[in-house]
């Protein structure tokens, strides 16, 4: 018994001495980070925002430099928990300013509250934050990049006040029932024959063979297997030189999801619907179309230390990770948001300039790309990364260089 005190005795105090000493690892490491930089800045504020204390960091190389407001993705998914090194990458261009908006993040650690968060009241708020930092900082402008559903969200503001903006940037851009429209005309011009399934591919990607299913109980069923017919078609092209993959489709027969979809009580046909749906994602993984969407795939995904960003989190304290929510609104909130806000699709021209990064898998069949060419703007432009909806923030590298070359152009215009 008295052997066994002894061991406990011991394991606690190495364990209690590891824990000393990564607290003190992280002072010091807490401690570099918040360094402000010769000539920079590197100020933490929460600032009144139409009745709640809202959290802003502002943060740059050169006090002279352009600013950028980042506006994250959600509705309600603050990335300042990870974010901080990949926009320090922006800082030698711009003075960016990361902003955790209402009742989330560390505005929601700091001044939560329960009041119903409507659209109107979001635009009030960004309205605020922009005034504020324009203030603040000395500009007439700045520049806007939106993440997400942040890109909806500053692209109305762009859209209402020009005058208070240099340029738009939107990383992983959402357009909601544009890419939807887009979509579904593409897999009816295919289903109803007016294209090919080779024009279909070269026109929008095997991508419309696999995340976009035709369920619809008012279109005919010899429609609907045509489609499904197809993402067959493009299994088969991207496993022709790959024996054990292609081995998988000896057993499949996607028609069964459009029989189980017209028959949900049929056991049978749910068993195997479930089964096809295990080969298509197996194949999916395998050939780079398991669309990852979501903040918490970024760990999965980034060019710097995720764990570092974390543990030395320069904006963090320990009271804020012990109240710490990854996602900050309800369903029904991030709905309603989601729903009413103007939708960026409707927004037909810009007048300042406009420029998308978009993952590779992250493309909707091109939609992204077509709503730009339709949009009016002073200047323009669409590029992609290799990756998913996060790794335009997650390949910081990658995005660092774009902001970069619009900073230039912005210079020179």
């Amino acid at each position: 018994m008295k052997k066994c005190l002894k061991v406990l005795k011991w394991t606690g105090i190495v364990l209690l001495g590891l824990i000393i000493i990564l607290l003190i690892v992280r002072f010091i490491g807490k401690q570099h980070y918040s360094r402000t930089p010769d000539g920079g800045i590197n100020e933490v504020m929460d600032i009144d925002v139409n009745g709640q204390k809202q959290w802003i960091n502002i943060y740059g190389e050169d006090r002279n430099n352009p600013v950028l407001l980042y506006v994250h993705g959600g509705p309600g998914n603050p990335t300042s928990s990870i974010d901080w090194p990949a926009l320090r990458r922006l800082a030698k261009d711009y003075t960016v300013v990361n902003w955790d908006q209402r009742d989330c993040g560390l505005t929601g650690i700091h001044d939560s509250q329960n009041t119903a968060i409507t659209s109107e009241m979001m635009q009030l708020d960004i309205d605020r934050v922009t005034d504020f930092v324009l203030d603040y900082m000395n500009k007439d402008k700045l520049t806007v990049m939106g993440m997400s559903w942040g890109s909806k969200y500053g692209g109305d503001y762009a859209a209402r006040h020009p005058e208070k903006v240099d340029c738009l940037i939107c990383l992983s851009i959402a357009l909601d029932e544009f890419s939807d429209a887009y979509v579904n005309q593409a897999i009816l011009d295919y289903a109803e024959g007016r294209i090919d399934f080779h024009t279909a591919v070269d026109t929008y990607g095997y991508e419309m063979f696999f995340h976009f299913a035709p369920y619809d109980a008012t279109q005919e069923i010899a429609l609907q297997k045509k489609y499904y017919e197809g993402t067959k078609l493009a299994l088969a092209e991207l496993t022709a030189h790959d024996e054990k993959y292609r081995a998988l489709l000896n057993d499949y027969e996607p028609a069964a999801y459009v029989d189980w979809y017209h028959d949900q009580s049929n056991q049978a046909l749910e068993k195997k619907a479930v089964e096809m749906e295990k080969i298509e994602r197996k194949l999916q993984k395998r050939y780079g179309y398991d669309r990852i969407v979501g903040l918490p795939d970024i760990l999965k995904d980034t060019d710097y230390s995720l764990a570092a960003a974390v543990f030395f989190n320069p904006y963090y304290t320990l009271s804020d990770w012990a109240r710490y929510r990854p996602d900050d609104y309800d369903d029904e909130t991030t709905d309603r948001l989601s729903a009413n806000f103007p939708h960026l699709s409707e927004i037909t021209g810009f007048e300042i300039p406009v420029y998308i990064l978009q993952g590779d898998r992250d493309c909707h069949c091109g939609a992204e790309q077509k709503y730009l060419e339709q949009l009016n703007a002073p200047d323009k432009e669409f590029r992609t990364i290799k990756g998913d909806h996060t790794s335009t923030l997650a390949h910081s590298e990658e995005l660092a260089e774009f902001i970069h070359e619009i900073a230039e152009k912005q210079k020179n215009s």
